[in-house]
């Protein structure tokens, strides 16, 4: 009674809810409902009924234009989605503000601290450049996460599950309330466990979260900590055709390959209402990412050289070895990553203001070591012992500025400008017998992205809006080096910067029995950088530039109420995505003599050729059904089309199609169980199982013959039959 008193008092005190004063540190990155912005948006509620374990992509993958997989098939574990059949690194994320894509390579990896979605509060998926945010430019996307808002209720809730391939999940969660009228905390600990639907690709996941806030009349300080431990066995490459029928679990990992990976994050963000229209918020973070491994076995037959392991030949007897035997190295990273923003906004009658700037540094430790290897050089002390080591460093200052003004009362406008500079520079490091020889020019870059738009009302319930905008980002350290470390001399300008002009037409529709979202896009590229099908060693797509492309479709995201007890929900998207012109080059044999072969560069020119990896199709349908009200139950179909593993539009080397059905069921307890809200909840994933991939890599030679067969074959990375997952949440 004591606690429900001080709050009630606290928040007689405020001239802005606490829950707007929290959320204003990503107010210069949000859309909202008056921009003219292509999103979807899952609130709290919607996450909680969505989610059960399965990552982020898996949670968003209903979402218009998502298409989702996991390296282990099960969803628990590295996961990563494509966006307009934009690949993860091209989508910028998010958590309270903080870029969480690597500055480097802009990969995100959301098994580093898995569960994260038990303590979001909002997850906002903006298609197209959308509004300016923190990081690179959202050049195919965003994905913007809010951690949860502390509430002035306290609040327990427990979670456990189990399901199919010795998946569980337990996490505890609280908040607080409000304490002494002013202080109010949030934590949360989950462990989450699989031994993976391929075999030998389990993970074991330790995550936390962690919210102080002081309050006060028009303030907020607020302490964000949020992180994990995951430990993989690693799974990222495919399988091929035959393998994939006559065992789709199989996992071509068969030597222990696996990693582990530590990521933290720190926020201190404080947010102050000047006065009634004015509000300044402001955010310094600190990322520490640490890879205690990453064991990739080096086959001794591959040839590799005792001097690029960095160890003298091995000497035995009279016999002296060059090329070493098999190698299990450790990958391994060290990062560290500051930085801050801050935002003001200005809201008063007609006018909107936002500006933010933004600053952040990175600095990242690439190296390897030797954890075991059928030879050793006499005198090679395994224990520290370096096979290269080198340094990346990248600083980045970026501001925007943007006006959404009510012109009329049916007519908003909207402009946006972000201007960016990011610079990036390399160091290795020359060990006893390997040595880094090759330079790699510092680089910078200065980057302008306009946005105009506006909204026009029809009536009370709907709306029209048009935006154009431009986004161009850098190259990332794997497009120019493909690998961990510098191959060759390396000159910024061997790989452009790409550049995309977005035009985005929606009608919206908005009540309280239909919200609906229609939109036609065009994304117009130049120097699109794509994946060229192959993968490296890390499981990065081998990357290079294309001249010019696009990428256009009509996307929907409707939910109807049909009747109270019935909602039917379709998110659907159609596309165009094709290169105007490929230049492709091929190895070719041009003539033979017994076992000696001629083999010369043969160019071959794709005209209007369909990009990979982008299916041109994605249809979900979801019904919603309450009988009761203590029971829910959603039947989704999702149906994907097919995929080309390269920018050729050769079928041979595609995915196929593919189609399935997810059933989810809800029993909410409380009338049986009268202490807390206990939730029951079950999951049952491929209802029909079907045999399916969703993402693959090529393999084979990169070669053709007069024909004009290929010597690429595909890779597939499947994903689970019919599985489950069961759990039990209790709310007090």
């Amino acid at each position: 009674m004591l606690l429900l008193a001080g709050s009630v008092k606290a928040q007689t005190d405020t001239s802005l809810s606490k829950t707007t004063l929290q959320e204003a540190v990503i107010i210069g990155i949000k859309a909202t409902q008056k921009l003219p912005v292509t999103y979807s948006m899952l609130n709290r509620k919607q996450i909680e009924a969505r989610y059960y374990g399965a990552d982020i992509p898996t949670l968003i993958n209903y979402t218009p234009g998502i298409n989702s997989y996991s390296d282990n098939g099960s969803g628990i574990g590295y996961s990563f989605f494509r966006l307009r059949g934009i690949d993860q690194t091209r989508i910028n994320t998010t958590v309270n503000g903080i870029p969480v894509n690597d500055p480097e390579n802009q990969g995100v990896f959301f098994n580093n601290f898995a569960d994260l979605a038990s303590s979001a509060e909002s997850i906002q998926i903006q298609r197209g450049v959308g509004t300016s945010t923190n990081g690179t430019s959202a050049f195919g996307g965003s994905i913007n996460l809010l951690t949860k808002n502390l509430s002035p209720v306290s609040e327990v809730k427990l979670s456990t599950g189990l399901g199919s391939f010795g998946a569980s999940r337990v996490a505890a969660e609280f908040q607080s309330g409000i304490l002494s009228r002013h202080f109010m905390f949030y934590g949360r600990y989950s462990e989450l466990k699989t031994n993976g639907f391929r075999q030998h690709s389990g993970a074991a996941i330790q995550s936390y979260a962690f919210s102080a806030a002081y309050i006060n009349k028009r303030s907020v300080l607020k302490l964000n900590l949020f992180g994990g431990n995951a430990q993989s066995e690693l799974s990222y490459l495919g399988i091929d055709k035959a393998t994939y029928d006559a065992n789709n679990k199989t996992n071509t990992f068969i030597n222990g390959e696996t990693d582990a990976f530590k990521q933290q994050f720190y926020q201190l963000q404080y947010t102050l209402q000047l006065t009634h229209s004015q509000t300044l918020s402001a955010s310094a973070y600190y990322v520490k990412g640490n890879a205690p491994k990453f064991q990739f076995l080096y086959p001794g037959f591959w040839g590799l050289g005792f001097s690029y392991y960095n160890m003298p030949d091995a000497i035995v007897g009279s016999d002296t070895f060059t090329a070493a035997g098999d190698m299990m190295s450790s990958y391994r990273l060290d990062q560290h990553f500051r930085g801050a923003f801050i935002t003001y906004n200005y809201h008063s009658g007609k006018l909107d203001f936002t500006a933010g700037l933004h600053a952040n540094s990175f600095v990242s430790d690439h190296f390897m070591e030797i954890n075991w290897g059928s030879m050793i050089p006499q005198g090679v002390q395994l224990q520290d012992h370096k096979v290269y080591f080198n340094t990346g460093y990248k600083k980045e200052l970026s501001g925007f500025v943007k006006v959404n003004f009510d012109l009329t009362e049916k007519l908003n406008l909207f402009a946006d400008l972000q201007v960016r500079t990011t610079s990036f520079k390399y160091s290795g490091k020359d060990l006893q017998i390997k040595q880094d020889p090759y330079k790699v020019d510092p680089m910078n870059w200065l980057f302008v992205n306009p946005k105009i738009g506006a909204r026009v009302k029809l009536g009370s319930t709907q709306s029209v809006y048009f935006m154009a905008g431009m986004g161009m980002r850098e190259p990332t350290r794997f497009d120019y080096f493909q690998d961990d470390f510098a191959t060759k001399d390396t000159k910024q300008n061997e790989i452009k910067p790409e550049q995309v002009f977005n035009l985005e037409l929606g009608h919206e529709i908005n009540t309280r029995t239909l919200q609906s979202k229609i939109n036609l896009y065009a994304m117009e590229f130049t120097n699109q950088i794509v994946g060229l099908g192959q993968v490296n060693a890390f499981g990065y797509q081998i990357t290079g530039n294309v001249g010019k492309s696009f990428r256009r479709g009509l996307e929907m995201d409707i939910n109807w109420m049909v009747h109270k007890k019935l909602h039917v929900f379709l998110s659907s998207s159609f596309s165009n995505n094709r290169i105007k012109k490929l230049n492709q080059h091929f190895k070719s044999v041009e003539s033979s003599n017994d076992s000696l072969y001629l083999y010369v560069d043969t160019l071959v020119i794709y005209k209007n050729s369909p990009l990979g990896f982008t299916p041109s199709s994605i249809q979900n349908l979801g019904i919603r059904y309450l009988p009761l009200n203590w029971l829910s139950a959603e039947l989704l179909y999702r149906y994907v089309g097919m995929q080309y593993m390269d920018n050729t539009g050769n079928k041979n080397i595609s995915i196929p199609a593919f189609s399935f059905i997810d059933l989810r069921l809800a029993i909410h307890l409380k009338q049986w169980v009268h202490l807390g809200d206990p939730v029951l909840s079950f999951q049952m994933n491929n209802l029909a199982d079907v045999k399916y991939a969703p993402a693959g890599s090529l393999s084979g030679a990169n070669s053709i013959d007069a024909n004009g067969n290929r010597g690429n074959f595909p890779l597939y990375i499947p994903a689970a039959g019919r599985n489950y997952f069961v759990t039990l949440a209790w709310k007090f």
